[in-house]
């Protein structure tokens, strides 16, 4: 699933995206981050950046007898995850900081305005894979709709960026415990790879 605790209409309950069927397919890619000055060779900027890319499917079929699912389909689930893709969620905070900034621009004097801030993000694939992430693309295709032409089928193709415990803001805590222990886990599972390694060349 997708988790997010970044719209403070929720507070802290998170927004929930589920996966009702695994994906057939993801695809995990690491980039090395070159050296600067352009130069070749071992030297690099910093560790990998790493990103997943993967199809969901939603179906509100399977649930149409849920009074939620049954009555919008598919249309708040979409909707939940393009609002990850928003500065401040696109809830509240989103609303007001826009309000303040049109009310703030008529003032006197320059006035600094910070940059615009994503939702947190969390991935969690599996008990091992439970990672902070940023949502860097969306793409959804909706196959099938109700007699108010709602979505009730779609499927979503999805680009994340991992996030780091550097790339984290000092506040957040919990997500920066996730971040460690996904690059523990790697860390760990890179030493298993070494007895197995041999194992399979005995």
């Amino acid at each position: 699933m997708l988790m997010s605790f970044s719209d403070p209409v929720a507070g802290m309950v998170p927004s929930l995206v589920p996966f009702q069927y695994n994906p057939a397919e993801v695809t995990r890619v690491l980039r090395v981050q070159q050296g600067g000055g352009g130069g070749s060779g071992l030297r690099v900027a910093g560790p990998p950046t790493e990103s997943y890319t993967l199809k969901i499917e939603l179906d509100a079929l399977g649930a149409i007898e849920k009074p939620i699912t049954g009555a919008l389909g598919v249309g708040p689930l979409l909707a939940t995850i393009e609002a990850m893709l928003e500065p401040g969620g696109g809830g509240l905070a989103a609303l007001v900081g826009a309000v303040a900034g049109v009310l703030g621009s008529g003032g006197a004097g320059a006035q600094t305005v910070p940059a615009p801030t994503l939702p947190l993000v969390v991935f969690a694939w599996s008990v091992t894979r439970i990672v902070p992430v940023r949502i860097d693309s969306f793409t959804a295709r909706e196959t099938g709709f109700d007699a108010l032409l709602q979505p009730v089928q779609a499927t979503v193709d999805l680009s994340l960026t991992v996030l780091r415990d550097r790339d984290l803001q000092a506040d957040m805590t919990l997500a920066k415990v996730m971040a460690t222990a996904y690059q523990a886990v790697r860390t760990a599972s890179a030493a298993v790879g070494i007895a197995q390694g041999v194992e399979l060349m005995l």
